[in-house]
């Protein structure tokens, strides 16, 4: 009676034994799975380690990004603090030089049919072009018919010309469009030489992985 009490003590001991170390390692599983990312992403960060040669980015890449909330600019005769709309949404600012000219002109092109092909999205995204002049009257009538969604800033030459020297690129052209993060950094520029597939394909993956309010 004795050794039976013994086995089934020893088989218990066993089995509560065998049943926390199976605990433990799903809690350290549990851990894991949340601490290696967080590993891992700060070593790619700080470190550059892992990250491809070639990125899926369409767009060039502004490094570091350019914070552009809080820009002073002209709107509809007032000055007015950029971003107009605070809602956090994806932004193009097309820099237009002071006139918008037909580069600026086949750029805004680009980025309406793309606003337009975003669909039920199109909310999430704001086109805006800054100048550095005053428009004629018959040109803003021109941008309110063929771009009713369109906001005109207007910057003073200075202005352009530094944020033109903030978001220089090698391989971007003067008259460019920059994407703006829903924080407010520009992030990304694009200018003639993108068609709308490739605008088209980096704003569906940011609107895809970002938050909507």
């Amino acid at each position: 009676m004795e050794n039976k009490e013994q086995v089934s003590t020893s088989e218990y001991a066993s089995k509560t034994t065998s049943y926390f170390s199976s605990r433990k390692l799903q809690g350290i599983s549990i851990v894991a799975s949340v601490l290696l990312p967080m590993i891992a992403a700060y070593i790619v960060f700080y470190t550059g380690l892992g990250i491809p040669n070639k990125t899926t980015n369409q767009g060039e890449l502004i490094q570091p990004p350019i914070k552009i909330n809080n820009l002073k600019v002209s709107y509809q005769g007032e000055e007015e603090i950029f971003p107009l709309d605070a809602s956090p949404k994806w932004r193009y600012l097309i820099i237009g030089g002071s006139k918008c000219s037909n580069e600026c002109e086949q750029l805004l092109y680009t980025s309406r049919q793309v606003h337009i092909r975003l669909g039920e999205k199109a909310h999430r995204v704001e086109r805006l072009l800054v100048t550095g002049a005053p428009m004629s009257l018959e040109k803003q009538e021109y941008f309110r018919v063929e771009h009713p969604r369109l906001k005109i800033l207007q910057l003073n030459e200075n202005s352009i010309r530094t944020l033109q020297e903030l978001a220089a690129l090698q391989n971007v052209d003067e008259v460019k469009a920059l994407l703006i993060d829903q924080e407010g950094f520009a992030m990304m520029a694009y200018d003639n030489h993108h068609n709308g597939n490739q605008l088209l394909k980096d704003i569906k993956r940011l609107l895809k992985y970002s938050y909507e309010k």
